[in-house]
């Protein structure tokens, strides 16, 4: 192994030292939105990436960014989606829209994907099941869809709870 540069700066940090964010709905503020085309199948989508705006998970992800020494380091796939807003999926992209106007007051969307920057929406934050690279399953909580700041108690109430997840309760215990 080679010597990583700058060792000694470096600050230590156990894994007791991360907090992870618990399911919820959390009034969040957009720090990215942009239209967005996939290298690989060259489709076109809406990327929306958030930051909880309020409470003791504040800053949260723009903490977890900061920290990240990696010289290739991006904003964290958790609290990011990206919105379909073609063909079929206009409905659904007009709800976000839609949840964006009204979680604003005096907003308006204008077609500049910029103006949402600094905007605030509620983000829900499931559980979401995903595969290792080893093959097994595990568990990640990440944003799973939108709402307006004012179903954000309603919001709260309908979330998955760890009970109805699918048969691997030994994953969820950790």
């Amino acid at each position: 192994m080679e010597k990583i540069n700058n060792w000694n700066e470096v600050e230590a940090k156990g894994m007791e030292d991360f907090k992870a964010l618990p399911i919820g709905a959390y009034e969040c503020i957009i720090k990215e939105a942009e239209v967005h085309k996939n290298q690989e199948t060259g489709k076109e989508s809406f990327k929306v990436a958030v930051d909880i705006a309020t409470g003791e998970y504040k800053d949260y992800f723009q903490k977890r960014y900061d920290s990240n020494n990696s010289s290739d380091k991006k904003w964290d796939n958790n609290a990011t989606r990206y919105l379909a807003f073609q063909g079929d999926n206009v409905s659904y992209f007009k709800g976000f829209i839609t949840c964006v106007e009204n979680s604003n007051v005096g907003y308006t969307w204008n077609w500049d994907e910029a103006t949402l920057k600094g905007k605030k929406i509620c983000g829900v934050f499931q559980y979401e099941e995903y595969e290792k690279q080893d093959g097994s399953k595990a568990v990640k909580v990440r944003l799973s869809k939108f709402r307006s700041m004012d179903k954000m108690q309603e919001a709260k109430e309908n979330l998955l709870n760890i009970e109805e997840l699918p048969e691997m309760p030994e994953l969820y215990s950790r």
